[in-house]
């Protein structure tokens, strides 16, 4: 008897179920988007959704989706600098303010001496005193 090899590609109405279902978490109408008969949507999705190929892909995608909606630290400090440079606007459309642009500023000077406190080794919760003492 050969053995079976599983196929572990997605069709293509399988790929669109996936796509639709991490959009939505809803089987049913990620099923109808597919292309699949209305009669048994129900029961069709169902069955999807137990297959392994099937919930990998939806993982996949979920953790694609999650990675881009998160922002990254090069894209805070961008948007610091942009807010303390002025070029970010409110939602009125006008200037930040001088406090908004001081806030800023001060987030990016955090950032950047817990940066350059990394790179020498010091660490973020070390802080250096000197204190002359003098006897009179």
């Amino acid at each position: 008897m050969a053995d079976k090899k599983q196929n572990n590609q997605l069709n293509e109405k399988q790929r669109i179920f996936c796509r639709e279902y991490a959009k939505t978490g809803n089987g049913r109408k990620s099923a109808l988007k597919a292309g699949y008969a209305p009669k048994n949507v129900d029961v069709t999705a169902s069955k999807l959704l137990r297959l392994s190929k099937v919930q990998a892909e939806i993982s996949r995608l979920n953790e694609k989706a999650e990675k881009k909606s998160i922002m990254d630290a090069q894209e805070v400090m961008e948007l610091y600098s942009a807010i303390a440079r002025g070029e970010v606007k409110d939602q009125f459309g006008l200037d930040a303010s001088l406090a908004d642009r001081i806030k800023a500023m001060n987030e990016l000077a955090k950032r950047t001496v817990d940066i350059e406190n990394r790179l020498k080794g010091t660490p973020d919760n070390v802080v250096q005193i000197k204190v002359n003492w003098k006897r009179d």
